[in-house]
């Protein structure tokens, strides 16, 4: 018994093909339809404008989630001096590095991993300093109250307090490895 079996024609399949990909191409759509529809415009053919002056829209959109929630900074959390630790006096001039008050860590810091470090002192209350650093282009974040023989990890960073000095209104601190 001989099996018969049906061919599609060439054109049959060609059109097949064609549809598959025309409607493959209208689910996904390229960006330059998107941005210039009317949907994307914020208003559509059928939906006028306000013509109170009021340019907005009939309804509320996100536009495609260009919005970002401000999410609070943690600051940076400190390591206490070891228990039995006597401070040296204040005002040594030890420190490696040393922010002035209102200024930023003088020499610069070194580069880690391609990122900057920029410390700041913002102010001094007794022995403690409050001191903001800012890794790169990231937001400034807190560090402190932070004295003498404290430390601070600041991602590739480890500074160490040698001194507060509230005199010459400078923090001095060294970088540890």
């Amino acid at each position: 018994m001989a099996v018969t079996v049906a061919r599609r024609s060439r054109s049959a399949r060609l059109a097949a093909v064609l549809a598959a990909v025309l409607l493959a191409a209208g689910c996904s759509g390229s960006p330059e339809e998107q941005s210039s529809s009317p949907a994307a415009q914020g208003t559509s053919a059928e939906e006028p404008a306000a013509s109170d002056g009021d340019d907005s829209a009939g309804g509320a959109s996100d536009e495609g989630g260009k919005t970002a929630a401000v999410v609070p900074q943690e600051s940076y959390e400190v390591t206490p001096a070891p228990e039995g630790f006597v401070p040296p006096e204040p005002c040594t001039g030890e420190g490696a590095f040393y922010a002035e008050l209102g200024g930023e860590a003088n020499p610069g810091l070194p580069e880690r991993g391609g990122e900057s470090l920029t410390v700041s002192l913002e102010s001094i209350e007794g022995d403690s300093a409050q001191i903001m650093a800012q890794v790169g282009d990231s937001p400034a974040r807190e560090i402190g109250p932070i004295t003498l023989g404290e430390t601070v990890a600041v991602d590739l960073w480890t500074l160490s307090v040698t001194s507060v000095c509230a005199d010459t209104e400078q923090v001095e601190f060294d970088l540890i490895d």
